[in-house]
C-alpha cells in the first residue's frame, strides 16, 4: 500500500533582520504562492512561531518555503532538516544595518505608543541614543549570531542587500527558474548614515567586527560566483 508523503520544504530562507526581508518575502510569495510560504521564527526563547501562531510540530511546515528570523542552530537543534533543499540567505553592510535596526524599531515603539494621541510622554523618557543601542551586546554582531551553526560557504545562495536586483538574476540560477520577479526596494537608511559623525560610524564598525568579517567574506564568495 502507497501512502502519500507529505512534502518538506524545498527552500529555507533564514532571514537576518533589516535585510530586505519584506521585498524577498513578497517575491518569493509571489513565486511559490501563498499556500506555499510560511513565515517562520524562532525567538531567543525558543518559542516557535509560524505565520506568528505558536508551532508545536515535530517537523518543519509541509510547504515548499519557510521564510524568517531563526538561529541556524536553532533549527537544526530543534527540526529534521529535509535531505534536498535550498538554504538561503541575506547579508547586508553592518553598520548600515543596525542603523536601519534602530530607526524601525524606534517607528515601531512610536507607533504602538501613539503617544501624541494618548497625551503621552513615555517614549522621550525611555529613549536610548542609536549608539546606546548599538553598544548593548545584544544588538552587535547579529549577523554572524543568526549564522551560527553553519558557515557561509554551507549555503546555496548569499544575497548582497546593497545589490538587491543585481542579486536576483544571480539567484535564478541558483532555484532553476528563466526569471524571478523584482521588487522595489530603496535602501533608506544609507542617507541616515551619511548624517553621521564619523565617531559614531566608525564605533558601530568597531562594535560589529565579526560581521564586518562576515560582510567581505559574502562579498568575495559573491565575487568568485559571478567569475563561474
Amino acid at each position: 500500500m502507497l501512502f502519500d508523503r507529505k512534502p518538506s520544504p524545498e527552500l529555507i530562507s533564514l532571514h537576518i533582520p533589516k535585510t530586505a526581508g519584506t521585498s524577498f518575502r513578497n517575491i518569493l510569495r509571489s513565486m511559490y504562492g501563498d499556500d506555499q510560504l510560511v513565515r517562520f521564527d524562532i525567538n531567543e526563547k525558543g518559542i516557535i512561531r509560524v505565520n506568528e501562531m505558536i508551532y508545536d510540530k515535530k517537523q518543519l511546515p509541509s510547504v515548499k518555503v519557510i521564510h524568517g528570523h531563526f538561529v541556524y542552530e536553532d533549527l537544526i537543534k530543534y527540526f529534521k532538516l529535509p535531505e534536498n533543499y535550498t538554504l538561503i540567505t541575506w547579508v547586508r553592510d553592518p553598520v548600515e544595518r543596525v542603523i536601519s535596526n534602530f530607526y524601525y524599531l524606534e517607528s515601531r515603539i512610536k507607533e504602538l505608543l501613539n503617544e501624541e494621541s494618548n497625551n503621552l510622554n513615555i517614549l522621550s523618557k525611555l529613549q536610548r541614543t542609536l549608539i546606546e543601542y548599538a553598544r548593548a551586546e545584544i544588538n552587535r554582531n547579529r549577523q554572524t549570531k543568526f549564522l551560527s551553526g553553519s558557515r557561509l560557504e554551507n549555503f546555496d545562495f548569499i544575497g548582497i542587500c546593497e545589490f538587491f536586483d543585481e542579486e536576483l538574476t544571480r539567484l535564478s540560477t541558483v532555484l532553476n527558474r528563466k526569471e524571478i520577479p523584482q521588487a522595489l526596494y530603496h535602501n533608506k537608511t544609507a542617507m541616515k548614515e551619511k548624517l553621521l559623525p564619523n565617531d559614531i560610524i566608525n564605533e558601530i564598525r568597531e562594535l560589529n567586527t565579526d560581521d564586518v568579517h562576515l560582510y567581505k567574506e559574502a562579498l568575495r564568495i559573491r565575487k568568485d560566483k559571478i567569475k563561474e
